[in-house]
């Protein structure tokens, strides 16, 4: 999730500007669903870990957010984290890091890993030096219709991007598709 002028959350962490457009979110649910893990700094991994679980026990949860729920809860979750925690919620593993030539490294090492693909869910930090190494392959960025002014960016200098697609929705949010440019 991106806002218009190009931020992944506000100043102080602020993500009430997502947009939950129900036909992105069933975008997002094909995509979760195809992946073979989801790679989620410490930071967010607390956030979704506070909330998915909830989700997935609610019945009257808006949308598919008590499948998506249910999916996050069965996913394989790969923790990015600079000293250990005691992870509760289910099918989590840490992938304890010293700094960002390790983290290149053991990423690097799961991309090579057989299998379909691996998804970044943030946090801003974590995002900002898989962009800086080339880590990633594809951006699948839900832009919402919302410029902040301020805020936390996700490219932290010029990176050039080739358009694969892009795909409205009624609300004004839109999924970009880009790799990296040659």
């Amino acid at each position: 999730m991106v806002t218009v002028d190009g931020f992944v959350a506000g100043p102080n962490d602020e993500m009430d500007w997502i947009d939950n457009d129900p036909v992105m979110g069933e975008a997002h649910f094909s995509l979760a669903r195809g992946a073979d893990a989801a790679i989620i700094g410490h930071g967010v991994y607390q956030g979704m870990a506070q909330f998915w679980p909830e989700a997935a026990a609610n019945p009257d949860a808006p949308n598919n957010e008590a499948e998506f729920g249910k999916l996050m809860n069965d996913m394989r979750k790969i923790v990015v984290l600079t000293k250990p925690d005691d992870l509760q919620w289910t099918n989590c593993e840490q992938l304890h890091v010293t700094g960002d030539d390790d983290l290149v490294q053991r990423i690097t090492e799961l991309k090579n890993e057989p299998g379909k693909y691996l998804l970044l869910y943030g946090g801003v930090r974590t995002a900002q030096t898989f962009v800086q190494y080339n880590l990633i392959d594809e951006y699948r960025l839900d832009v919402c219709p919302t410029a902040l002014g301020d805020g936390k960016p996700l490219f932290s200098e010029r990176t050039k991007l080739g358009l694969v697609s892009a795909t409205p929705y009624e609300s004004g949010a839109m999924t970009v598709v880009y790799r990296p440019a040659a």
